[in-house]
């Protein structure tokens, strides 16, 4: 016998989740999806800025994140750009002006990863049968409020090692993979993972509630750091582990996608030539940029440094992953 909803659990609803009147607008809202896949620290963030600003794509940002439960009320009751000054309002206020781990400039339009919406709805932060309906709901909601004409292009490297699912799923995604130096991704990985337990960043803690939580979690702060400064080498070969692994699932199923549904890049290129690999990219797609792009002021030169930990095991560490310089054609 179905369940009757009081006016009163209605209104509760409303007040915590205010597109929930709007969901029904949902149907029939149909998406292209486009992932950009990589691991973490691999230089998606950056492919993922680059695209964004050709202006040929629907994305996930800031402000979806953090107004996510809001999206299609306040588009509906023209209320979207206050809500997304807030977030700005919110990040001023909070003397934010860049990510911190990779200095990127933090505003409410900054593209970003669509695993925080899925973690903060208390699900897997990966696309699996758990979470699908949120994953759904999430890309409509983006696509609705947004160019319904434009594909969708999303981010996030918990799918990195997953997108055989994902393809299955979603028989129309295509997908553009990232590759770069794995030895540079470990090193950036345990930079960025050090910098977050050192320092609470703000920003991260903005838009993922697990983070924030960590926060309030004193002792459980406490035990990471320790696990962390004490245990460094444990936490080397723990990331070193989990890029092989993702590697591993790279090299064994991308063949498996037909050949017309994905590119792959190189960070690296990127970096020294954006507009030739970001044109690769459209062209692929069958894009044109509809805005031109400034790439001087796009990428910033950032010399690498490697952590000294990282450095003192280089030769090891090569050894280790000799399998994927050589699939993956780097050198030393």
């Amino acid at each position: 016998m179905p369940t009757q909803v009081t006016d009163t659990e209605h209104l509760s609803s409303i007040s915590l989740n205010p597109d929930a009147p709007h969901l029904h607008l949902l149907q029939g809202v149909d998406f292209q999806p486009v992932l950009i896949m990589g691991d973490h620290r691999s230089g998606t963030t950056l492919l993922y800025k680059l695209l964004v600003e050709t202006n040929c794509f629907n994305f996930v940002n800031a402000y979806h994140i953090i107004k996510y439960d809001q999206l299609l009320s306040n588009r509906l009751n023209e209320t979207e750009h206050q809500a997304q000054q807030e977030v700005n309002e919110l990040f001023q206020a909070l003397g934010l002006k860049n990510r911190l781990i990779d200095k990127v400039a933090v505003t409410a339009g900054l593209p970003e990863e669509y695993g925080f919406i899925l973690e903060n709805a208390g699900k897997p932060p990966h696309i699996c049968p758990e979470n699908l309906d949120n994953f759904r709901e999430l890309c409509q909601k983006i696509q609705f409020i947004s160019a319904p004409q434009k594909k969708l292009l999303l981010k996030n490297p918990w799918d990195f090692a997953n997108f055989k699912y994902i393809k299955s799923t979603f028989p129309a995604a295509k997908f553009i993979f990232i590759n770069r130096h794995p030895i540079h991704i470990i090193n950036s990985q345990l930079k960025a993972s050090l910098s977050m337990l050192s320092t609470k960043n703000a920003y991260i803690a903005a838009i993922s509630q697990q983070y924030a939580k960590l926060y309030d979690n004193r002792w459980r702060l406490w035990y990471r750091r320790l696990r962390n400064s004490l245990f460094f080498q444990r936490s080397l070969s723990n990331a070193t582990r989990d890029v092989s692994q993702a590697l591993d699932y790279f090299i064994e199923n991308v063949n498996s996608l037909p050949q017309g549904d994905y590119i792959t890049v190189r960070y690296e290129e990127l970096s020294q030539e954006p507009e030739k690999v970001v044109l690769s990219i459209l062209n692929f797609l069958q894009l044109q940029p509809e805005s031109p792009l400034s790439y001087d002021t796009l990428i910033e030169s950032r010399p690498l440094k490697l952590l000294p930990g990282v450095a003192s095991k280089y030769e090891q560490l090569h050894q280790e992953l000799q399998p994927y310089f050589d699939y993956l054609g780097y050198g030393a």
